[in-house]
């Protein structure tokens, strides 16, 4: 019930773990817990968390196929911690600790549900920005400009590449804060090769 609760949340966001997903993380993270509880309790020298320990390690390989890199842009980060919150939720129910699994779940919700509306209204302070960045004939070039895109997080409306008479024009179209944006300028502008930023604030 409480996976599905989760659950239910990443299916109307259609994410790829949804309802089905989430209920079968949780249901599999309870039923390990208590087969290794009850495996302890058939011999006394046993640890009754060693088999259910391998569900932090193992989860970590569901969590790691629902990341995806695409276009210098990381997605799934926020399904994978779903994965390994839901599977520690399993474990909680598992223990017999159903009010904090309960209360878990419910913040859970909310950081999925509420946060998501701040997060929103964050994004839509952020400015426009375009720049037109001319480059010299060098492939390396691009992807460092790529680079310093990603390591600021900045997700970009689009990127057009062209041709110069002496080597490359990239125009970008992005929105993000301020401060971000000065960062951009500084280090695209200390890459060896750029000869010029233009900017337009939309």
């Amino acid at each position: 019930m409480l996976g599905g609760l989760i659950g239910l949340e990443r299916e109307m966001s259609h994410k790829e773990a949804g309802l089905r997903t989430n209920i079968l993380i949780a249901v599999g993270s309870t039923l390990i817990t208590i087969i290794s509880i009850q495996f302890a309790g058939l011999h006394q020298t046993s640890d009754p968390t060693r088999i259910a320990a391998q569900i932090v390690s193992g989860i970590g390989f569901l969590g790691a196929g629902a990341i995806i890199q695409a276009r210098f842009a990381i997605h799934g980060l926020t399904t994978a911690a779903t994965i390994w919150t839901v599977s520690a939720i399993g474990m909680t129910v598992g223990f017999g600790m159903y009010s904090l699994a309960f209360f878990m779940t419910m913040v859970v919700v909310v950081v999925l549900t509420v946060f998501k509306y701040f997060a929103n209204f964050l994004e839509r302070q952020h400015k426009i920005y375009v720049y037109l960045i001319a480059i010299i004939d060098r492939a390396a070039l691009i992807i460092e400009v790529r680079k310093v895109i990603t390591e600021l997080n900045i997700k970009y409306n689009s990127l057009k590449l062209t041709r110069s008479k002496d080597g490359y024009e990239m125009e970008i179209i992005f929105h993000t804060s301020d401060n971000k944006n000065r960062d951009f300028v500084e280090k695209v502008s200390q890459l060896q090769g750029v000869k010029e930023i233009l900017n337009e604030n939309l």
